[in-house]
């Protein structure tokens, strides 16, 4: 996951020395007056699919050339412990020992855009950078595993719990994310500060495509038990690296 971060920010260098001369040379650069796009993410705390973001700016000032967006978000991704890994186990299928809960992480956001350069109407590419905070909702899921208990003859698809289910050769396999849905789940407050970049790419009219990338730091009131705590240490803070793909519409001051 970190070389994917790795590849995506390095892509997207030339795209920022790019738009720093089309932002000093284009006299038609524009204002934007909102924002709405959604999109997904990937982060260096998930799998390649991290989860689902919405987010909406709209122009609040104009200072020095630069205008200055309130930015609103609602994210919510999954986050994985450091140590946590899928193997495949002898029956083939995918399944990550010692894991008792997913952690799904709720956020919503505000702060504030600035516009570093300004995209052409239809053409170039723009750069903001972005600073937001906000409350996380963590919500600790239960992990499901398929058991094949001695004493029956098929396996059982039950919560992960490692005072009971000590044979790790008797775990065949993984169940759904669905499982159970939010039967035993618990909810863990905490905050968030999010720092990013943000490239505005080549659009027609009214739509927008871009990229934005950054960290995020979520801090827990508790340490989320996503591993067994018999096994690792769960701690409440974690930090990561992500790349956003959205895609949206925007409404334009000229």
């Amino acid at each position: 996951m970190r070389k994917i971060l790795f590849t995506l920010i390095s892509l997207a260098l030339p795209f920022v020395v790019f738009s720093q001369r089309k932002g000093t040379n284009n006299e038609e650069a524009v204002e934007y007056s909102k924002i709405f796009a959604y999109g997904a993410t990937t982060n260096t705390s998930s799998g390649l699919l991290g989860g689902f973001v919405l987010r909406h700016s709209n122009l609040i000032n104009v200072k020095e050339g630069k205008t200055v967006h309130r930015y609103a978000a609602l994210e919510l991704v999954n986050i994985r412990h450091p140590k946590e890994n899928n193997l495949s186990n002898n029956f083939g299928n995918r399944v990550s020992i010692g894991k008792k809960n997913y952690l799904f992480a709720i956020r919503p956001e505000y702060g504030r855009e600035w516009f570093l350069f300004r995209k052409g109407n239809d053409e170039g590419v723009g750069l903001s950078a972005i600073l937001a905070t906000g409350p996380t909702i963590g919500i600790e899921k239960p992990y499901y595993i398929k058991y094949q208990n001695p004493n029956q003859d098929r396996p059982e698809t039950v919560p992960y719990n490692p005072d009971i289910h000590t044979n790790v050769g008797s775990i065949i396999g993984a169940g759904s994310i669905w499982q159970g849905f939010l039967k035993g789940a618990k909810v863990v407050p905490g905050v968030h500060v999010k720092t990013a970049l943000n490239l505005d790419m080549n659009t027609f009219g009214d739509s927008i495509t871009g990229f934005e990338f950054g960290f995020t730091f979520d801090y827990f009131l508790r340490a989320p038990e996503i591993i067994a705590a018999q096994i690792v240490e769960n701690k409440p803070f974690y930090a990561s690296g992500y790349v956003t793909l959205y895609f949206g519409n925007k409404r334009i001051n000229k």
